[in-house]
């Protein structure tokens, strides 16, 4: 059985090739343009591809040089209705490995293509994939055959989202579960996986108790970037919200300085988040102790060193990311960025968690951002009277939301240490 490629613009015929190459027990995925083509086989996913010389848009041979020129070494059979010595002989010359004349019996396809492979030499059997039952679970990220799924066994999928797929997955040899992020194939572009290397980098060089932890990444055999990561029994603050309406006092101070204390580290190793929102703090269940806050999704962090390209799109001066409740005002105008600018988006994690609402809300982007721009927050005293706020952690948040970077505390660490000395102070006061 081989995975198998065909890319011709006759619609019955390339119908018929994969119903009988399918019998056959190939795995044959059709499309119908060279431009199609040429996105699927940059996957390389595929054993065989099956080419079509006159296509609407890129012509087969164009195809098959570029793909050659590239390195690409994956077997090519060219189908044509050119019947001239010269055209078989340009066809071969630009690096295909057979050629067949249109119109041709299926059953000599058959035989081309068992030719071939006998002739290239037996290809070694795929990796068996780890599991009973989880096909479903595999054929979500074209994991089967693939050194990971021999790994890891997957047992389920835990989220999905525009980017990306997240597993739950065990361990083979130690047993021990772990989450494996993957980016879906249809956005596996220069932009999206440079994200995601980022993250995976940005991982690596940290280790701290309240970021999440990175045990492995790389490229599976079909070029679909992977992460595999701490997996973490909870919920994210997100979720909680939108059940809880806000958080307790005593525990939001408890979250939030230790997510302030992780961000120090972070920063201290010279990365800056770029994303800080309430989705991107999971509680970690721990048994008989109160859950551990992580920090998730380093994919938009910028790593400070000369190693990062910070040159590239991704982060470039100029560009717009992050999530519009929670931008800092200098990085919704694209300007450079520094520590401060995390510490206002914890600003907004604080208000938004203490009183059920972000500092800002508007039914479109653009309105929110200008409010992040031009507008003053409330006092979070003022809009939640009843919930009785320490008029210092009042001061604390409103200085987070500075909106010159100058007027916010210098560093996560101050932060972190403001949130403490409201938490001493409230519990001294309840013990006396």
């Amino acid at each position: 059985m081989a995975r198998v490629l065909v890319i011709d613009d006759d619609v019955p015929l390339s119908g018929m090739v994969q119903d009988w190459l399918s019998r056959e027990e190939h795995s044959v995925h059709v499309v119908h343009t060279g431009l199609e083509g040429w996105q699927q086989i940059k996957t390389g996913q595929f054993e065989l591809i099956i080419l079509d010389w006159d296509l609407p848009d890129i012509h087969g041979i164009d195809i098959i040089k570029r793909f050659r020129a590239s390195g690409g070494t994956t077997p090519i059979i060219l189908l044509t209705g050119h019947t001239s010595v010269d055209d078989k002989e340009s066809g071969l010359d630009s690096g295909a490995n057979d050629y067949l004349t249109k119109p041709f019996h299926l059953k000599e396809l058959s035989v081309r293509i068992r030719t071939l492979f006998r002739n290239l030499g037996a290809a070694p059997a795929p990796p068996k994939a780890l599991g009973a039952g989880n096909e479903a679970v595999l054929n979500r990220a074209n994991l089967a055959g693939t050194a990971l799924a021999a790994k890891y066994e997957f047992l389920e999928v835990l989220g999905e989202g525009g980017l990306g797929l997240v597993f739950k997955a065990r361990h083979a040899q130690m047993g021990k579960l772990v989450a494996v992020k993957m980016l879906q194939a249809d956005t596996s572009g220069e932009l999206f996986q440079a994200r995601f290397e980022r993250e995976a980098k940005a991982l690596c060089r940290l280790d701290h108790q309240n970021i999440v932890s990175v045990f492995d990444f790389g490229v599976t055999e079909y070029r679909q970037p992977y992460m595999v990561i701490e997996h973490i029994e909870g919920k994210d603050l997100d979720t909680i919200l939108e059940t809880e309406e806000f958080i307790p006092l005593d525990a939001g101070l408890e979250i939030m300085a230790q997510v302030c204390d992780g961000l120090a580290h972070a920063h201290e190793m010279g990365i800056l988040h770029r994303d800080m929102k309430p989705g991107n703090i999971m509680l970690k269940k721990v048994s008989g102790k109160s859950p551990i806050p992580k920090i998730l999704d380093f994919g938009l962090a910028k790593l400070k060193d000369p190693e990062s390209q910070d040159q590239i799109a991704l982060t470039q001066t100029g560009q717009v990311f992050g999530s519009p409740p929670y931008m800092s005002p200098e990085q919704i105008r694209g300007r450079q960025l520094d520590e401060r600018s995390d510490i206002y988006s914890v600003g907004c994690m604080l208000y938004e968690i203490f009183t059920g609402c972000p500092p800002f809300v508007a039914d479109q982007a653009v309105k929110l951002m200008l409010m992040h721009l031009e507008s003053a927050p409330e006092s979070m005293r003022k809009v939640r009277p009843d919930l009785n706020f320490p008029e210092e952690l009042d001061r604390i948040v409103l200085t987070t939301l500075a909106k010159d970077p100058a007027k916010r505390f210098p560093s996560m660490n101050d932060l972190r240490d403001a949130l403490q000395w409201v938490q001493y102070n409230r519990t001294t006061q309840a013990q006396q």
